[in-house]
């Protein structure tokens, strides 16, 4: 009877220690389960050149194992607390948080998550948050420049490839520049772009440009070094983050899925505008999106791994940037005519596809100079509107007309392009590029078309403006663009 009891006795210690186990990972399954949802909201602010501020609300004193908020440092690429990770401070657990902290360079371009410990595991309990507001460091700041709503790509804009011609950049005479990754298999190149990837791409494209790097902390440091000796020291204002970012050939990675890829660039985004930011405050940056802005290609279809909708990027990219620290970025788009190679857009008839290109910009699929209240609507709506409630910074920073149909007709749409721009209250600028890469997509500007661009801006413009409205067939621009 004895050793039967015994042998009770160890079955019930060993379901009391069972059950607690099961207790105990219930629990810390439950904690996870809530997560970074916990929070109602979180924020991360720099109250002076030395000093950071980190805020939450949460909906009540979370559970824990010992009744402490610890507040952790993260990477950009790192999305989970480590186990073995050191808190950087640490508060009594209570609703309203409020933990300060030293600012150091470091964490210009790291985050901070908050955490409680369950089962003796760090559980994250709201979004890690970047320092909202870089602009307070800056020592380089310089007044914005006042000049025409037109430029030319070449003269106040040029292509900034990090690592190659950046001194030239400083040099120059250039207000906006667009950041660039010409080569591979170095640091400022994502981990996923480089060569010896580029074989196993399951969905291959030709890179022409490739992914910035801010997965790995050689990659941060360079991306944060280069652009911040840029912004200290050249006459830039603009910085567009990449060319066309919801295509993969200019900003190749290799392929995994979109919400990977977005994230990715998110995190290069927000390092390169910390970086600038915290030089010259005055200073705007942009994401670049392309024509395509309301496609929704399936995953059958072929151009799925080629590009996602303009608008779908932007809402993720919104959703990403919004959800670890609301900052100030701007749109930079390309309004080109559709197709590229016809510039006759009030007229299609003598366009191969006519019909189709037609209906693709009248039903939105399609962003050119003819619909740019597309975009600009969008920007004014709640979700996406800037941290202090604005319709954010819009410029159109790249746009040729062909001249493939004559001259009086890339004239008359060079016209239409730049009342679109003027006419849209949230357009900032537009910037002409002026290029020739084969008969067809000759978008240099001669006769009629010199005469109407310098126009622009100057007495003469009322008559080319009418000039072109009589050569289109219209009387007023709504005609034509809305």
């Amino acid at each position: 009877m004895k050793k039967i009891l015994t042998l009770f006795g160890k079955w019930l210690l060993m379901a009391v220690v069972a059950m607690g186990m099961l207790l105990s990972g219930t629990r810390v399954q439950a904690a996870k389960a809530l997560n970074e949802a916990y929070a109602n909201s979180a924020g991360s602010v720099l109250l002076d050149r030395a000093t950071i501020s980190y805020t939450a609300s949460l909906p009540g004193v979370p559970d824990s194992d010992d009744g402490v908020l610890y507040l952790y440092e993260l990477q950009p690429y790192e999305y989970e607390i480590s186990p073995g990770a050191v808190p950087v401070a640490s508060v009594p657990a209570t609703a309203s948080p409020v933990i300060t902290l030293p600012y150091n360079e470091a964490r210009l371009y790291t985050k901070l998550a908050l955490a409680v410990k369950v089962g003796g595991q760090n559980v994250m309990i709201a979004s890690p948050q970047y320092i909202a507001n870089p602009e307070l460091l800056a020592t380089h700041t310089r007044g914005r420049q006042a000049r025409a709503l037109n430029s030319v790509q070449g003269v106040q804009f040029c292509n900034l490839f990090l690592s190659n011609n950046i001194n030239g950049v400083i040099a120059g005479n250039y207000t906006t520049a667009q950041i660039m990754n010409k080569g591979n298999n170095q640091g400022l190149t994502n981990p996923y772009s480089r060569t010896e990837l580029l074989a196993t791409d399951t969905h291959p494209v030709t890179p022409r440009y490739y992914m910035l790097n801010a997965s790995e902390p050689g990659g941060i440091t360079a991306l944060a070094s280069e652009l911040t000796r840029c912004a200290a020291s050249s006459t830039v204002e603009n910085y567009i983050v990449g060319n066309e970012v919801n295509v993969r050939t200019w900003n190749y990675m290799i392929w995994t899925d979109w919400d990977h890829y977005i994230r990715e660039y998110a995190q290069s985004f927000r390092v390169a505008y910390n970086a600038i930011k915290s030089q010259n405050a005055n200073a705007h940056v942009f994401v670049c999106i392309d024509q395509n802005w309301d496609r929704n290609r399936p995953a059958s279809h072929g151009e799925y791994y080629e590009y996602i909708d303009g608008k779908d990027f932007l809402e993720k990219f919104n959703a990403l940037i919004s959800k670890e620290g609301n900052i100030d970025w701007g749109v930079a788009q390309h309004p080109y005519p559709v197709p590229l190679t016809y510039a006759k857009f009030w007229d299609m008839s003598g366009c191969p596809d006519g019909g189709y290109m037609k209906a693709q910009v009248s039903s939105g699929k399609m962003l050119t100079f003819q619909n740019l209240s597309l975009l600009t609507d969008y920007l004014k709506t709640p979700a996406m509107l800037s941290p202090s409630g604005n319709v954010r910074h819009v410029i159109l920073s790249e746009l040729g007309i062909t001249n493939a149909q004559g001259e009086d007709v890339q004239a008359a749409a060079l016209m239409a392009s730049y009342m679109a721009a003027k006419n849209n209250p949230f357009v900032e600028e537009i910037i002409y590029i002026e290029a020739f890469s084969e008969p067809m997509l000759d978008t240099r500007l001669t006769g009629r078309s010199q005469q109407v661009y310098a126009s622009f801006g100057t007495p003469n413009e009322a008559a080319m403006d009418a000039w072109a409205k009589a050569f289109i067939g219209i009387t007023d621009w709504s005609q034509v663009l809305k």
